[in-house]
């Protein structure tokens, strides 16, 4: 293939990905520089306290699952309205979507501190509950900002516009990291101070997405806050794409609940590792969600103005790029593993776990990437039940009982569980790809 002849055919195409994914990628970035100098600042307090907020971030994580579906029926129909330019019905589906979470967020808060003990203590031990109860409470006091913040960000990737999200997350990170040194160590509030911190820094994202789209005119879904009304049909549409995207995510969260579960169990050196190892493939896994976005996005424009043979193109460059850039980072997890744990903790009990656990993740990033990429194009053009059977088959009839017999039969210990990682990846980016070739998403009503 001669390259630069390939690249000066698709050069429009590149440039509309890369002004989608590379602020995507960047937000993403600076976001994961958060969870950086979170585990850093934590990881000073000891291997506890990193286990402890863990374990506080693990119902977080999978009631995103929800905001997050609402986010993807936003980006299939917002994407649509653009291609097709059709801005009433973009503005719509927008202003729906605020509708719909606000709500479900403050009922999921209300259930998340009156059960709190009850859910810390399934997820962890007595002991385990008594020190992530403080940083569990102070982060999901922060869940109606989260869930604003997921959908603002998905309307403007929507638009071509990843540009707002990056900069409005930029000014949030760089007040989460001075409020963290402030709140763990000035004011000694240890993990609690860390969780104090996360939800000032998403408030002040919210504040600066409420300006943008209710105080300006700027942007092509500014809405005008005295137009804001409940539109029952354009909320259904959402609906009919988001709930089998919440499905999905929440099956696969729950999943991922029982397999930090089994992690736990395992020990707190053992989870320390397997925590600091996922923060150092999350740089990876950023570009890949970077280019997910993109592709979810351009492909929903290219349906929207009914350039079937654009989607396709998009998706295919989209998986490329994604493959070849993780696959990248995946030869450095490979190679300096040590390296990069170096940069989280000194605790030598750690290193071999946390160094073996990269070097397994590095041979996944090849299925990491096809498999977030074309799952997010099938999500974008409403293919939302596809994705839903897939990771389904892959969470409970793949990873969760190979997890049980390669840490509790085996004892294979914490690699054992990257394995059954990687083995789930190579199945549903496989099954992904299978689904994208048929191509049926083409010709979803959303």
């Amino acid at each position: 293939m001669n390259i630069k002849k390939f690249y000066n055919h698709h050069r429009e195409d590149f440039r509309s990905i890369f002004t989608i994914a590379l602020p995507t990628i960047a937000d993403l970035f600076v976001q994961t520089l958060l969870g950086f100098s979170d585990m850093v600042m934590v990881g000073r307090l000891g291997p506890i306290a990193i286990s402890s907020v863990g374990i506080g971030n693990a119902p977080i994580m999978t009631i995103m699952t929800v905001f997050f579906a609402i986010g993807t029926g936003t980006t299939a129909i917002v994407s649509r309205a653009f291609g097709s330019k059709n801005q009433e019905e973009g503005k719509s589906a927008m202003s729906q979507s605020i509708f719909l979470g606000i709500p479900i967020s403050l009922v999921v808060t209300f259930l998340f501190l009156f059960f709190r003990k009850d859910i810390l203590t399934i997820i962890g031990s007595e002991q385990d509950m008594v020190n992530s109860i403080g940083y569990f409470t102070a982060v999901a006091l922060g869940l109606p900002m989260l869930c604003l913040n997921i959908i603002f960000s998905y309307g403007y990737r929507a638009i071509s516009e990843a540009k707002i999200p990056m900069a409005v997350n930029i000014l949030s990170v760089t007040s989460n990291i001075v409020l963290n040194y402030f709140f763990i160590f000035v004011f000694k509030m240890g993990i609690l101070g860390a969780g104090i911190a996360t939800t000032l820094a998403r408030t002040i994202v919210t504040l600066i997405y409420f300006y943008l789209t209710f105080f300006t005119n700027k942007y092509w879904i500014s809405i005008k806050l005295k137009t804001l009304k409940y539109e029952r049909i354009m909320a259904n549409r959402i609906l009919k794409v988001g709930l089998p995207s919440a499905a999905e995510q929440s099956l696969f969260r729950v999943g991922m609940l029982i397999f930090e579960t089994m992690v736990i169990k395992l020990g707190n050196l053992e989870y320390a590792a397997h925590k600091i190892a996922l923060t150092a493939e999350s740089f990876s896994f950023n570009i890949g969600f970077g280019f997910a976005v993109a592709g979810t996005a351009l492909v929903g424009q290219r349906i929207g103005n009914k350039d079937y043979s654009g989607a396709e193109t998009m998706a295919k460059l989209n998986a490329l790029l994604a493959v070849i850039v993780m696959s990248i980072f995946g030869m450095f997890f490979f190679i300096v593993p040590d390296f990069i744990i170096s940069m989280f903790t000194q605790d030598q009990d750690i290193f071999p776990m946390a160094s073996s656990a990269l070097k397994i993740v590095s041979i996944a990033q090849p299925f990491l990437a096809v498999s977030m990429v074309l799952s997010g194009v099938l999500r974008g053009a409403g293919d939302t039940k596809s994705v839903l059977y897939i990771t389904t088959i892959g969470m409970y009839i793949i990873r969760t009982p190979l997890t049980y017999l390669f840490l509790y039969v085996f004892n294979f210990g914490l690699i054992g569980a990257w394995i059954v990682m990687t083995i789930d990846l190579a199945f549903r980016s496989s099954a992904a790809y299978w689904r994208f070739k048929r191509g049926k998403w083409r010709y979803i009503e959303v």
